[in-house]
C-alpha cells in the first residue's frame, strides 16, 4: 500500500515536474527581496561611535615612532570639550490671547524612530566631537630641532592645536 502511493506520487511529480520547479523558482524569488531587506535594515542600524581618549593617545603616539628619527613616543592629551550629541527635535508653539495678557508656551519633543521589534532610536541631528585644549608629546630624539619640528607639524595635523598648545620634550635617558 505504501509503495502504491510512493508510485502514484512519483508519477504526479513525473508530469508536473516543470510546473513544480517554476513554483519552486517563483518561491525562491519573492523570498530574495525580504533577506535583501534584512541586510538593509541591519545595515541602516548606525553604529555608535565612542570615543577614547587614551586609545587616540595610543593611536598618535604609535604614528608618531614610525616617523623617522623620531623614537619612542608618548603622547598626552587634554581635552577642552567632551562628545556631546544633538538629537532632531519637534518644536510647536502654542500662544493664547486672553483679557489682559497674551501667553505663549513652547515644547519640545525628542524625534525617535521605532523598528519592527519594539525598540526606538532618536534621530541624530550632529554630532560634536572633543576638542583639544593641549598636548605633551615625550619622545627619544626631541633634543634634535628637526625632529622636534617634524613631531609638531604632526601634532598640528592631527590635532589641530596650534603650535604654542603642542609640547615635545626628550625622552630620559635609562
Amino acid at each position: 500500500m505504501k509503495i502504491d502511493f510512493l508510485k502514484d506520487v512519483m508519477k504526479i511529480v513525473e508530469r508536473y515536474k516543470y510546473l513544480i520547479i517554476i513554483i519552486a523558482a517563483g518561491i525562491l524569488l519573492l523570498l530574495i527581496p525580504g533577506i535583501s531587506e534584512r541586510e538593509k535594515e541591519v545595515q541602516a542600524t548606525p553604529v555608535q561611535e565612542v570615543f577614547s581618549l587614551s586609545d587616540e593617545e595610543k593611536r598618535i603616539a604609535k604614528a608618531l615612532s614610525e616617523a623617522a628619527g623620531v623614537g619612542k613616543t608618548e603622547v598626552v592629551l587634554t581635552l577642552k570639550s567632551s562628545i556631546e550629541t544633538v538629537y532632531q527635535s519637534d518644536v510647536t508653539s502654542q500662544s493664547s490671547v486672553s483679557q489682559d495678557n497674551t501667553e505663549s508656551s513652547v515644547s519640545s519633543e525628542t524625534v525617535v524612530i521605532s523598528s519592527g521589534s519594539g525598540s526606538e532610536q532618536a534621530i541624530v541631528q550632529k554630532r560634536f566631537y572633543p576638542e583639544y585644549r593641549g598636548a605633551l608629546v615625550i619622545c627619544e630624539r626631541a633634543d634634535s630641532p628637526t625632529v622636534k619640528l617634524k613631531v609638531i607639524n604632526a601634532m598640528k595635523a592631527l590635532t589641530g592645536l596650534p603650535s604654542d598648545k603642542i609640547t615635545v620634550l626628550s625622552r630620559k635617558s635609562p
